[in-house]
């Protein structure tokens, strides 16, 4: 088999089925030991009006997973925008849901199936395409590990999960990837992709501008007047964002500046201002989640991010850079005081050049264990919280 013999291949399908088989295992121990109430809880245990998968093998494979934004995700391909707290979420996975789910019918088992599968699918892709580009920006020797440091990083289960992470991560690095190898209609295409899946996807505008400048227009750069048209493609990104945008406001959805305040109390501040917020609530109970062990990890993800985004315009080059500090600013633009920091840890999934720069560091044997033995405990603590509706990220 050639496509075996490929190294990033290789490396990416075995990292994705040992870790697909562990959570199937894991999730059914977790639930066998602290089996869930039989009914629903709005508050604790939100379905969405959508049945509970808790029998046969549908409760097996799909009850686990059906947590929070999934159910929304579900609900979306089902019906639409027709909850207006679902209108925060952009369209493109529902989307797929909805195309994959087709053949299998209309029920909640055939959306769950289908989001299930898309989700695990752009998973393996995107441990297959971390791992190559992994090998061309730091060295084939620190490739592996650049996977193996996202695939177990304490919230990675949600890589295969029903939720966006591993589709708009996949699509966010090829757009990224495409820009590097000077392909800049594929990377503004595939970058339109990434912000039709999450709201975030518009900040790889400015990266892919960049890349396109250093390519094309930069002093040393061959200067080609063809080339100009080719650089609209950068913009795509920016355009995605913008036509969901003017769908809401068409159909007549409040902004979502209001739906983030309403559904999911957080308005927009100064950049940076939740990290006090989260430093009050750790240090002097100021808000609910005052004790909550995932504030302390999102603070500590906050704090990566920064150093790592910091370095990253050294030791990575301006285009990973510009792409982890716009994305970092876009989340520290919220600020709330009930939930501050709100799924730090799993946003933190994005940070491409985090990962590159962990492996770096992971070649010293003492490194590679500072950062893998915490990362396998708190995979196994966040991941069983989740699949027994505790709230993780």
């Amino acid at each position: 088999m050639r496509w075996w013999r490929d190294t990033a291949v290789r490396q990416g399908v075995i990292v994705f089925v040992a870790l697909r088989l562990f959570l199937l295992v894991w999730a059914a121990l977790v639930l066998l030991v602290q089996p869930l109430p039989p009914e629903p809880d709005e508050v604790l245990r939100p379905y969405q009006g959508q049945p509970i998968l808790t029998s046969g093998a549908a409760g097996l494979l799909l009850g686990p997973w059906q947590r929070f934004d999934a159910l929304h995700y579900t609900a979306i391909a089902a019906n639409g925008y027709q909850n207006e707290a679902d209108s925060v979420f952009p369209p493109l996975y529902p989307w797929f849901i909805r195309a994959v789910a087709f053949p299998l019918g209309s029920s909640h088992t055939a959306h769950m199936t289908a989001a299930i599968l898309v989700a695990n699918l752009a998973c393996l892709g995107l441990f297959i395409l971390l791992h190559k580009v992994a090998a061309a920006e730091i060295g084939p020797e620190h490739a592996t590990r650049t996977v193996v440091y996202l695939a177990l990083f304490p919230t990675a289960f949600f890589l295969f999960a029903p939720y966006t992470e591993s589709l708009f991560l996949l699509l966010a690095l090829a757009s990224l990837w495409s820009a590097r190898r000077g392909l800049f209609w594929q990377a503004g295409l595939l970058g339109l992709l990434a912000s039709l899946t999450r709201l975030t996807g518009w900040v790889l505008v400015v990266p892919l501008a960049y890349e396109f400048w250093r390519q094309r227009w930069s002093p040393g750069a061959v200067k080609d007047l063809r080339s100009v048209g080719e650089g609209t493609a950068v913009f795509l990104p920016g355009l995605g964002t913008f036509l969901f945008l003017v769908y809401r406001w068409a159909v007549g959805l409040p902004p979502l500046s209001v739906m983030y305040q309403t559904y999911w109390y957080q308005q927009t501040g100064l950049p940076g201002y939740d990290l006090l917020r989260a430093l009050q609530t750790m240090f002097l109970g100021a808000a609910a989640r005052a004790g909550e062990f995932t504030l302390w990890f999102d603070f500590f993800c906050a704090l990566l991010l920064l150093a790592t985004t910091i370095l990253a315009f050294r030791r990575l080059g301006v285009t990973w850079g510009l792409y982890a500090a716009l994305l970092l600013f876009f989340m520290l633009l919220p600020t709330s005081e009930l939930k501050p920091l709100y799924s730090f840890s799993r946003y933190a999934l994005a940070f491409f050049p985090t990962f590159l720069l962990l492996a770096r560091w992971g070649q010293n044997p003492w490194v590679n264990r500072l950062i893998l033995y915490p990362s396998l405990v708190l995979y196994l603590y966040f991941s069983g919280q989740f699949f027994i509706w505790g709230w993780v990220a």
